[in-house]
């Protein structure tokens, strides 16, 4: 009977850090979307002149960059290798966004 008890507890214990694990590799624990590095933030002189915006990839995830950086402002917790090969190129070359209401529209698409 010790022995049942003993074998049942050790793959209960043996099932949860697997499932545990495969989570973490997942990615089930990050947050939706990251936030990086803001290189060069707006100064005030230059506030009324809005930075250009383009969605792309980073490191195979969906990305926003704001302005001329080579690295994202925000990295969205999304693999690009799931999309059409169309939008991938299309992510690849960089898609300018020109407003806020036009980005949610495309994050909706690409994620959906």
């Amino acid at each position: 009977m010790e022995h049942t008890f003993s074998i049942t507890a050790a793959l209960l214990g043996a099932t949860a850090l697997a499932v545990i694990g495969l989570f973490a590799v997942t990615g089930f624990f990050e947050n939706k979307e990251r936030v990086l590095a803001a290189e060069n933030p707006a100064s005030e002189e230059s506030a009324p002149q809005q930075q250009k915006m383009s969605l792309g990839v980073f490191e195979g995830k969906l990305a926003l960059f704001i302005g001329e950086s080579p690295y994202p402002n925000i990295v969205y917790d999304f693999l690009t290798r799931t999309l059409p090969e169309e939008d991938q190129n299309r992510l690849g070359e960089g898609i300018e966004v020109s407003s806020e209401e036009e980005l949610q529209s495309l994050l909706e698409d690409f994620m959906s």
